[in-house]
């Protein structure tokens, strides 16, 4: 088993699948969140995407918070009442069986929760409290997996529709050693993983929540659908909407086909960089490996004036892929199709557009069939489906942010 490349990665992955519902519950101080301002900003994208997501760091780097929003077609109450009971976790994520209450005091339970597998358990002990009729506090408040506080905001929109906003953070680096050498210390694969954590529990609540309105029982999820034509790039005047926004952190995007199947995953960022100098940087895959530890090896196949043909060993500490890719230009950035490996029929767009003479805002989208992307990412999908949104935002969240440090660390120092 040692010797098989499907199996290098499984211990990361079960990882991942353990922490996938921990985020669903915090105490008083949450870092993160949207002001009614940038809520105001966001609502018109709730109504054209699935999730607006904002990942933010701190100065040096490491994860600060993640806050997610989404919009539900149910009552605020319907919503909430999803949170009554513990049991009720399995239907917003399928990962968990395994959820006991310990405690209940007034409006607050204490539960244990367990997510067994074949090679790795992982458990904990959680507090949710509830503060109804507009909010939900979680604690992990012991946990194999670290420490974390989240705070679930819910608004009414009207009499049948709830935005509701996830913020805070796992704090992977207070785990048990064995968690903290499976996700190294990589600051953007941690604040990704929470992205990935937090795009699972917000569509897992969507989902059930939706059901409940619609008069129907909670059973678990699975999602159908398929995506068609190319990667959509943003309108311009969204992208400069966002500028405010990007002041905090990256921005994430997501969209699903009618019957929840990922059609694809953005991630924006605004780069101290003129968009000419960003654009050679994407532009040329023999520098990948520099600013992408994951990137072992490239390998360039062809190069013509408008087209550059390579082959990428990707990964991470959660998955292993490998895929040949034609890489293209549009007139707003670089085009990257997969022909053939595990990631054969994905899709990459780099759209950068001018946002003053040394600045630019880009925009990565992109969009992988995890189904048939490798041995790893078909099994883990295959568990918890809402998990292709969280792995691909994940994934651009991390190379539009390693990008983004090779351009700007080269600026020349201000006199």
């Amino acid at each position: 088993m040692g010797s098989d490349p499907r199996y290098r990665v499984l211990p990361a992955f079960y990882l991942l699948i353990g922490i996938l519902f921990v985020c669903t519950v915090g105490r008083a101080e949450v870092s993160g969140g949207f002001s009614k301002a940038e809520l105001k900003t966001i609502l018109p994208l709730l109504k054209q995407h699935g999730v607006v997501a904002l990942a933010e760091t701190h100065t040096d780097g490491s994860p600060k918070a993640m806050t997610l929003a989404i919009r539900i077609n149910a009552p605020r109450k319907t919503v909430i009442d999803i949170f009554e009971d513990p049991l009720n976790f399995y239907y917003i994520s399928t990962l968990f069986k395994e959820n006991k209450v310990l405690q209940t005091h007034a409006n607050t339970k204490a539960y244990s929760w367990a997510s067994r597998h074949k090679w790795i358990n992982f458990i904990g002990t959680n507090t949710i409290t509830l503060y109804r009729p507009r909010r939900v506090d979680v604690s992990i408040e012991k946990s194999s997996l670290g420490a974390g506080d989240f705070r679930m905001l819910f608004y009414e929109d009207g009499k049948e529709t709830t935005i509701m906003v996830i913020s805070g953070i796992l704090d992977v680096k207070s785990s048990e050693w064995l968690v903290r050498f499976l996700v190294g210390m990589n600051p953007s694969m941690r604040l990704a993983m929470n992205i990935a954590i937090g795009l699972v529990v917000v569509k897992g609540v969507k989902t059930a929540a939706e059901r409940v309105a619609r008069g129907k029982s909670l059973k678990k999820h699975k999602t159908r659908g398929k995506r068609e034509g190319p990667l959509k790039p943003l309108p311009k005047d969204t992208l400069t909407t966002l500028a405010p926004l990007l002041g905090r952190g990256t921005v994430i995007l997501t969209d699903s086909v009618a019957k929840g199947r990922m059609t694809q995953a953005t991630a924006i960022e605004r780069i101290r960089a003129p968009a000419a100098k960003f654009l050679v940087a994407a532009a040329t895959p023999e520098l990948y490996p520099k600013f992408i530890k994951a990137i072992s090896k490239i390998e360039v196949h062809r190069r013509e004036d408008h087209a550059v043909e390579f082959s990428w060993d990707f990964g991470f500490s959660l998955f292993n892929l490998t895929s040949r890719n034609r890489l293209t230009f549009a007139p707003d950035g670089v085009l990257v199709n997969g022909l053939s490996g595990d990631l054969g029929d994905a899709l990459w767009r780099w759209q950068v557009i001018d946002d003053g003479p040394e600045n630019c805002i880009v925009a990565y989208h992109g969009w992988a069939n995890m189904k048939k992307a490798g041995y790893i990412l078909e099994k883990s999908v295959k568990r918890e489906p809402y998990l292709e949104h969280g792995l691909m935002a994940g994934s651009n969240m991390v190379m539009l942010r390693a990008l983004k440090r090779v351009v700007e660390i080269k600026l020349p120092k201000k006199q």
